[in-house]
């Protein structure tokens, strides 16, 4: 059983960290309320969120990555 944490806000499930799922994967929902006193509150943004997906070896390729790809794509054969 995988346990994922996380909060449902403006009608959305926002996991505390990645989830790797299979597309159309059935799943089952348990709401656990946790309002007990003193819960820490965590503020989640959509920033930073794909660094754990980011490749390291790759950083040296981002400058120029964009115009090198529109040559390629629209280049004349």
């Amino acid at each position: 059983m995988l346990v994922i944490t996380g909060i449902f806000e403006d009608e959305r499930f926002i996991p505390d960290e990645p989830v790797s799922l299979p597309q159309k994967k059935r799943v089952v929902v348990t709401i656990e309320e946790d309002d007990k006193a003193g819960a820490k509150s965590v503020n989640h943004s959509a920033f930073g969120r794909l660094n754990a997906y980011a490749n390291p070896s790759l950083i040296t390729e981002e400058k120029g990555a964009w115009e090198k790809a529109v040559v390629e794509k629209h280049a004349l054969h």
